[in-house]
């Protein structure tokens, strides 16, 4: 922070100040302020310092435009600056508070560049690879009738096995292109009954008989986007379903709000999860046995990108129990302009 008198030089700094431009206090006070700025734009600001001073109202500055400070290096970095004239002894003085957005800016950047190349991948599965699978499909029905009764029993089982690996491909770029999808959505919000979302997700996941659902679940309403919590919901139920090494077993799903956040548990008898294997579960492509090839390792992937997406986060707990995996999804009961814009 720093303070300017009617004339623009400064009067007072702070330290942090001092160590964002690399001056020292002395070297800094009675100096006018666009000392800390590049040289191309210290005329131009001179002009916006005056128009200031004779209306000066509290207001940030740099909205919808870049600013930019120089330190004594001759180094140059993005800022924004907040100013506010106050009364002293002296007179009206401007408060400046500037802020260093390198970090934020360089982050937004990375984040533009990856959302970029996942849309990049979104657009060649769709079109690229799709194609060409359906054509391999087609040639393998193909083969099947040329062949007729000729075909042998091993050339039948070889062709329902390249059926099968084309399938596969199709059901992973099917799940590739809901992951890059995922979160992407803007999500309307409306009232959400937990109990009504949640029968509603056991109805579509069809359990088997022998399945047990425990429920314990609030029966307070409040709003948000409800497509996406359903498919957390769901990818989780299917995850405790398909991965449970038993013909019965039981499923516990726990929903509760606080002031600020729903809390919703996931918990199964299953196999459970080694704790060796806890910090990958959450990445694309990971299964944790052969048996679990057919599927695509795409599900929890898919959770954790629509749940930060939208301000919450996703952790597997430990478990008490020898067996069985227990998730938890807080998500904000609230919407927040960063992320439901």
């Amino acid at each position: 922070m720093l303070l300017a008198n009617g004339g623009g030089c400064i009067i007072a700094v702070n330290e942090r100040l001092t160590d964002l431009f690399g001056y020292s206090e002395a070297e800094l006070i009675g100096q006018p302020i666009e000392m800390l700025l590049p040289q191309r734009f210290r005329a131009g600001h001179v002009a916006q310092r005056d128009g200031y001073a004779a209306a000066p109202t509290a207001r940030a500055m740099g909205q919808g435009r870049d600013l930019t400070g120089r330190r004594k290096d001759g180094v140059e970095f993005p800022l924004e600056i907040g100013l506010s004239s106050i009364a002293i002894p002296t007179g009206q003085v401007t408060c400046a508070s500037i802020i260093d957005i390198t970090m934020r800016l360089k982050s937004e950047l990375r984040l533009r560049e990856a959302n970029a190349q996942l849309e990049e991948f979104t657009y060649v599965a769709s079109h690229d690879l799709r194609s060409p699978i359906r054509g391999i499909a087609n040639l393998i029905e193909m083969v099947r009738e040329d062949l007729g009764e000729q075909a042998g029993p091993l050339v039948l089982r070889n062709l329902v096995r390249m059926e099968e690996r084309v399938k596969s491909m199709e059901l992973l770029i099917r799940d590739l292109l809901t992951y890059a999808r995922a979160g992407n959505q803007k999500g309307k919000n409306e009232p959400i009954d937990l109990r009504e979302l949640v029968l509603e997700v056991i109805k579509m996941e069809a359990p088997h008989a022998d399945f047990t659902i425990i429920l314990d679940i609030t029966d307070q309403i409040f709003e948000g986007p409800r497509s996406p919590l359903s498919t957390v919901i769901r990818n989780l139920l299917s995850n405790a379903i398909k991965h449970h090494d038993r013909p019965n077993g039981t499923i516990t799903i726990r929903c509760a709000l606080d002031d600020a956040q729903c809390t919703i548990d996931v918990i199964d008898d299953g196999p459970g999860i080694p704790e060796c294997a806890h910090a990958r579960v959450f990445r694309l492509f990971q299964t944790l046995s052969a048996s679990q090839r057919q599927n695509s390792g795409l599900g929890l992937a898919m959770v954790q990108r629509l749940v930060e997406r939208h301000g919450g986060k996703v952790q597997l707990e430990s478990n008490d129990q020898d067996r069985g995996a227990w998730f938890r999804v807080i998500w904000p009961r609230f919407a927040r302009a960063d992320r439901d814009d």
